[in-house]
């Protein structure tokens, strides 16, 4: 089996401006060349495993490699940068990624999607079975990257994010065509299943760069209010972009037929009268239910709470000691809308 590897030139693809994308290739470069490097040659003693496992990762080159690029930014900002902490820093961004890649893993087969990263996806390939095995690999592989660090609050912190991420999507299953739900029951779920890594990826490139406590808990707080800020927007695109082709492998609209509501339909609940979620099993006109969550304000208003958690991530980092990482993550953030 021929496998595709990186090209040493391989861009950091963020969806953000020329200038600030520029900005963040320069700083981290060489080290997220390392990162993709070590993401498609992880090897283990059976080759049949290492061609399973490299068919899974080598999809990471279609991401963004968003939450894996926050570890590393952090990681070139620390206050006494060593050998030791930046093999730590990309040891924890390659851990990051390869738990972001197990989740996505174990989520197709609970969406039954068939894409993932604009290709085929893996559980469609291969079939359910294999596709648990494939994701639990790779968690289990993660945890030894981390595990190289050698910092037991990073570790403690990682698996604690294993949980986080397993107790979101099993919450996301639990909620499926429920139309009673509430936004405070969204905003649960979403803090487990994608705030949470977030929030990890952020705060443990402060702890292992060795950034004061002070620091490392305004990072803390600027990772979950940008995971929560990723989700609402990502929410709002599955409906926004209906009538689009899809360019990153998740087909618009997906989660909504498959009984998954997210802010936009949970802000609907309300309205009673011809919502075209109540009484529904997934069997909808998409377009009409576009025109219907637009029409009423449903999506200005999710773009709003989204902006707010945006605006409350910047804020959370007024304090923060290096005015050069912070108005760089304060991009970042403004980037996610």
């Amino acid at each position: 089996m021929s496998l595709v590897r990186y090209s040493r030139k391989s861009r950091i693809n963020l969806a953000i401006s020329s200038s600030l994308q520029n900005d963040i290739s320069q700083l981290i470069k060489n080290e997220f060349n390392v990162v993709k490097n070590k993401l498609v040659t992880i090897e283990f003693e059976n080759n049949y495993i290492n061609e399973l496992v490299q068919q899974v990762t080598i999809t990471s080159k279609n991401g963004k490699l968003l939450r894996p690029i926050l570890t590393l930014l952090i990681g070139n900002f620390a206050p006494k940068s060593n050998e030791v902490i930046k093999e730590n820093i990309i040891n924890m961004a390659v851990a990051i990624e390869l738990l972001h890649t197990a989740s996505l893993v174990h989520d197709d087969i609970v969406d039954n999607a068939t894409q993932r990263r604009g290709q085929e996806s893996f559980n469609n390939i291969y079939g359910n079975n294999m596709a648990v095995m494939m994701g639990d690999i790779i968690f289990a592989k993660s945890a030894t990257f981390v595990c190289d660090t050698k910092n037991i609050d990073v570790v403690n912190k990682f698996a604690n994010t294993i949980v986080d991420l397993s107790m979101g999507q099993l919450l996301e299953m639990e909620s499926r065509n429920n139309h009673f739900q509430t936004k405070d029951q969204y905003f649960y779920r979403i803090r487990k299943k994608t705030a949470s890594l977030f929030e990890t990826a952020v705060w443990s490139g402060g702890i292992l760069s060795e950034f004061n406590y002070s620091d490392c808990n305004m990072l803390k707080n600027y990772g979950e209010l940008l995971g929560y800020a990723f989700q609402i927007f990502d929410d709002v695109k599955d409906f926004s972009e209906i009538d689009k082709k899809s360019n990153n492998g998740k087909n618009p609209g997906i989660d909504i037929q498959n009984g998954i509501f997210t802010l936009p339909a949970i802000l609907s609940f309300s309205d009673k009268n011809n919502n075209p979620f109540i009484g529904t099993d997934g069997n909808l006109d998409m377009c009409q239910t576009k025109e219907y969550l637009d029409s009423k304000g449903y999506l200005n208003e999710s773009i709003e709470i989204g902006n707010k958690y945006i605006q409350n991530a910047k804020k959370s980092l007024d304090q923060f000691s290096d005015t050069t990482l912070k108005l760089l993550l304060c991009k970042i953030a403004d980037s996610i809308n």
